[in-house]
């Protein structure tokens, strides 16, 4: 709510500076941002996209490339691997299987990162951690496959929104 009142402002400011503004009623930002990554990435335009949101490592590709202007890191293709242990098309079934607080995925409980990435380099995506959850031991292969149903709709949802 306190934000919702300074967006007036905060266009204006950006009129005045003759900074463009592109946007689309009732869509994040984020979205749109990653819309215009993909139509670019299609022609071939390289994309340096500023943000600090690991939602957006599912873009990163031989043609768009993130920067975290908090800490100026550079995240790349290895980049992505370096810092989640998958790659950026993997990312989506990573956020699904840990969990994302910020988008209200809640993954799958006791799944951390170490487990995600195990399942995903075994398996190569979420569809192949579903099809082999029966071979998932422990507690967390419980949880794996008390969680199956809700986390294929979450991973459907996101591809929906960001590809």
């Amino acid at each position: 709510d306190d934000f919702g009142g300074q967006v007036d402002r905060c266009l204006e400011v950006l009129d005045a500076l003759a900074i463009p503004v592109l946007g689309e009623e009732r869509v994040e930002a984020d979205d749109v941002i990653g819309t215009l990554a993909v139509q670019a990435t299609e022609k071939k335009m390289d994309v340096l996209i500023s943000t600090g949101d690991k939602d957006m490592a599912q873009l990163v590709s031989p043609h768009v490339t993130l920067i975290n202007t908090m800490n100026n890191v550079f995240i790349d293709e290895g980049g992505v691997v370096e810092k989640f242990g998958v790659r950026s098309d993997q990312i989506i079934d990573y956020l699904a299987l840990v969990g994302d607080t910020s988008d209200n995925i809640p993954g799958v409980p006791k799944c951390g990162p170490k487990t995600a990435v195990k399942w995903l380099t075994q398996y190569e995506n979420l569809q192949g951690v579903m099809d082999n959850a029966h071979d998932v031991g422990g507690k967390v292969g419980a949880y794996l496959r008390e969680s199956i149903e809700y986390s294929l709709h979450l991973s459907d949802f996101q591809v929906e929104l960001h590809r």
